[in-house]
């Protein structure tokens, strides 16, 4: 992967790790594209902000409560805990040694945390400065459970959250057993 201005974000001495080969991780219902941009911004930012070591990617669903949680950890430099409370509003970076190197405005993380808020989840973060993060994505597997998170996530106003989130949940609906299957959104993380 490159960042915008054409660098490498995986420097050479930093070793992507999968640690999903092997794990049952459940067919999640979704936006395709939308899950994939909020892992790949996820990956993205820890491969910019480890300058050696570990990124690694790895999976967990918890049958009882029908959750999946992604998780992607690195070795990088960590985030304060006064930039934790900052990093998922729009236009905010953690500001610490050289980041100012890559481009971008502070959106990532805020685009990430909506997606995953549209799919009924959410993003929590583990970090100390200088000893690298954990941002792990907690999504329901459960679709009646979805439809119902989704549509309280509307917010009565017409905007494009409120119909995104009325999509999601009419897909949630058919997708669920007995509500007129096939839904062609389905995703697998």
């Amino acid at each position: 992967a490159v960042d915008k201005m054409n660098k490498p974000l995986l420097r050479p001495s930093v070793r992507l790790v999968n640690a999903l080969a092997g794990e049952q991780v459940p067919l999640m219902m979704g936006d395709p594209q939308k899950c994939t941009q909020l892992v790949y911004n996820l990956v993205t930012n820890a491969c910019k902000f480890t300058e050696r070591g570990t990124v690694t990617i790895e999976a967990n669903y918890d049958k009882e409560k029908q959750l999946l949680e992604v998780s992607v950890v690195d070795t990088g430099k960590g985030i304060s805990k006064e930039g934790q409370k900052r990093i998922f509003s729009a236009f905010e970076q953690e500001q610490n040694g050289d980041n100012r190197s890559f481009q971008g405005i502070g959106l990532g993380l805020s685009v990430a945390m909506g997606i995953a808020r549209l799919h009924g989840g959410e993003i929590r973060v583990a970090s100390k400065a200088g000893q690298g993060s954990t941002f792990t994505v907690v999504l329901p597997c459960d679709f009646q459970k979805r439809a119902a998170l989704t549509l309280r996530a509307e917010d009565g106003s017409g905007s494009a959250k409120s119909r995104a989130a009325k999509q999601v949940a009419a897909l949630a609906a058919r997708a669920a057993p007995g509500g007129g299957g096939g839904a062609g959104g389905s995703h697998s993380s």
